[in-house]
Order: structure tokens, then C-alpha cells, then sequence
């Protein structure tokens, strides 16, 4: 295991402070840019093609690639965090912006599976009244600091709620300069990892909790990266027997007050594309209030992305990289973990 000693100087460790708004992780769409994808668009539904079966070679875009290669090194290798701003909303419908976003994303790195669904483009929004231990992207309530299961996290924004949901992105790098500062005794147990949860989507024959432990933090061939769900972590604890010492208590809410000092909050709006490299930013949401009327709910669409070239990862965050296998029958949500019936944050 090694433990990275010194403080990281790059443009990923960044902090909150060091952004004046949104704007300086902004990148903006030209009008050529519009056009084209409109163009694309159209020709896409004219040839029959749907969401699932709309590839790269189907969404050509020559003029915008270079903004989107500017998009995915910008991910890949310098702050990790992006926002593309430009398209309106009120031009397309929902399944004309799903085509268009998921075509963006073919340009980025390829759509896996975000639950048991099968959802490779996951529709972020309130989906309690109908299933009330509906997964935290599904609900309205805070999710604290975290990552998801793949390479690359996009967000696409085509309604705001009536009050909240708020977006906090923090730099891995910048927390772990902080603990490295100030609190070095928490580093071991979070390189150390825990063993997970699985939360109802493991596979046929797989064990509800693994076998493994799951590192937090990893340093390998000079890159860190972070892997981390708390709730996920503290389930395996309390299901499985084995509760967490004080000191991987104490490490957990360093780490977490640290990701919420170092972080960099923000409001999407509607047409922007909010997208993250999941191994260097931990994300976060405020809790939020819908409007009364349905149309109006909030609504975001959501991308889990794997990329071939994209870092190197220890083994054990390698195997989660690749999304959630989708399961016949199941909804993506966990009943066992809400013991006398309050709802326990599932921030995945």
C-alpha cells in the first residue's frame, strides 16, 4: 500500500475559494456548435435511431470535437470538474435532449449501466411516492460527498427544483492535502479501505458484502484516486458484523467535514451539462422542494461513463468502474438498511 507523503500542486487540487463562479469552469457552446448538433440530431431521428441504439459513428460532430476533447482532458487531467453551457431546453422535448446528450457522451467515453434497471441514462428526480426507499438520486433529499461506479459523472439539467438542490464538487486532491496538513493519523485507515455493501445489486452468487476492502484513497503510478460511499460502508459494517473502530469513525468525519471546507458550490441550470472525473472530484447535493405541479418537477439526466484511457486505478476500484449490472424484477433501492423505518441517506 503506498501512501501518497506529499502534497499535490496540479490544477486538480484546487479549492472552492479559487472560483469566482461558475463561469471559470465554464465552457461554452459557439452557435456553429448549436447547429451542428442540432443537424445531428435530426438526421438521427430520421434514420430510426433510439437512445439505445445511437453509437459515436451516429453522432459525428467535427466542429464541436475539438470542444469536447477540450471537454475530456480538462477531465481527464487538469481540475476534473466542467460545465458545458449553450443548449435550450425549450427547443427540444425530454427524448430529443436524452438523444443529444447521450450523443455528447459518446464523444467523452461509453454509457454503462447506472442500476439494476439497466438505465444507461439515469433520470435524476423524486420518485418517492412510488417508491419510498428509492435510491438517492431518485429522492429529494441531501446527498453528502461521494463518488459513483464508473470513469466519468455527467449531469444534464432540464428543470430546477422550486428551492434547493444545490451541486458541491470538491477536489480529492485538495482533501487529501488537507488531511496530509492537519490530520495524517486518518490517512492509513482510509488507504486501508473498507469492505462495502453491495445494496441489493450484487449479481446471482455474489456475497451482499465484498470480500475486500475498498480503498478510499489510492496512489498508484502517480496518480490518486478516490473511491467512496459512506452509507455503503457503514452498512457492511452493521450487516456484517464488524463495527467501525473510533478511529475509522473519526477519519470518516475529517473526511467529510474536509470535502465540505474544500468545496465549490454551485446552481445548474437548465441547458448546462455539469460533468466530473469520478476519481478526483467528490460530489454532493442539497436537499431540494419540487414544484406542485409535475411538469415543473426537477429533473436532471444523468451519465455514468467508462473510459479505456483513463487512469490507473488499484484492483479493487478497477472492478467498479464499469457500472451497475442490470437485474430482471429489481428496483434500484434497499429496504434491509432503513432498520425501524427512517430512510438512510443512500447517496449513490
Amino acid at each position: 500500500m503506498d501512501i501518497l507523503k506529499q502534497p499535490i500542486v496540479d490544477a486538480s487540487a484546487w479549492t472552492g475559494s479559487d472560483f469566482q463562479s461558475k463561469e471559470d469552469v465554464t465552457l461554452h457552446f459557439a452557435p456553429e456548435h448549436l447547429e451542428e448538433i442540432d443537424r445531428t440530431l435530426k438526421a438521427a431521428l430520421e434514420s430510426g435511431l433510439k437512445l439505445d441504439t445511437l453509437e459515436r459513428r451516429d453522432f459525428e460532430l467535427p466542429l464541436t470535437a475539438p470542444l469536447l476533447q477540450a471537454t475530456r482532458e480538462e477531465l481527464r487531467t487538469g481540475r476534473g470538474i466542467v460545465i458545458l453551457r449553450g443548449i435550450d431546453v425549450g427547443r427540444y422535448t425530454v427524448p430529443e435532449l436524452e438523444m443529444i446528450y447521450w450523443g455528447i457522451g459518446t464523444h467523452l467515453g461509453i454509457g454503462v449501466s447506472q442500476s439494476v434497471l439497466g438505465d444507461r441514462l439515469g433520470h435524476v428526480k423524486d420518485t418517492t411516492a412510488t417508491d419510498p426507499h428509492a435510491r438517492a438520486y431518485r429522492n429529494k433529499q441531501e446527498l453528502t460527498p461521494h463518488t459513483d461506479t464508473s470513469d466519468l459523472v455527467g449531469l444534464m439539467c432540464v428543470r430546477t427544483a422550486r428551492q434547493g438542490g444545490v451541486s458541491i464538487a470538491s477536489s480529492v486532491a485538495a482533501v487529501h492535502n488537507a488531511l496530509l496538513e492537519r490530520f495524517p493519523q486518518y490517512l492509513e485507515p482510509l488507504y486501508v479501505g473498507f469492505p462495502y455493501h453491495r445494496r441489493g445489486e450484487n449479481l446471482p452468487g455474489e456475497a451482499p458484502i465484498t470480500p475486500h476492502r475498498i480503498p478510499v484513497f489510492s496512489y498508484v503510478e502517480g496518480e490518486l484516486s478516490c473511491r467512496y460511499t459512506r452509507s455503503y460502508i457503514e452498512t457492511a459494517a452493521r450487516e456484517g458484523g464488524t463495527p467501525l473502530s473510533d478511529l475509522q469513525v473519526e477519519a470518516l468525519n475529517c473526511l467529510e467535514r474536509l470535502t465540505y471546507e474544500c468545496a465549490f458550490e454551485f446552481q445548474l441550470d437548465p441547458g448546462e451539462i455539469y460533468l466530473i472525473n469520478n476519481y478526483t472530484v467528490l460530489h454532493a447535493r442539497t436537499a431540494f422542494e419540487n414544484w406542485p405541479e409535475p411538469e415543473r418537477a426537477r429533473l436532471l439526466l444523468r451519465l455514468w461513463l467508462t473510459a479505456p484511457d483513463w487512469r490507473h486505478l488499484d484492483p479493487r476500484i478497477d472492478a467498479t468502474r464499469s457500472g451497475i449490472a442490470a437485474q430482471a424484477g429489481k428496483l434500484p433501492s434497499f429496504e434491509r438498511a432503513f432498520g425501524s423505518g427512517r430512510m438512510a441517506s443512500h447517496v449513490n
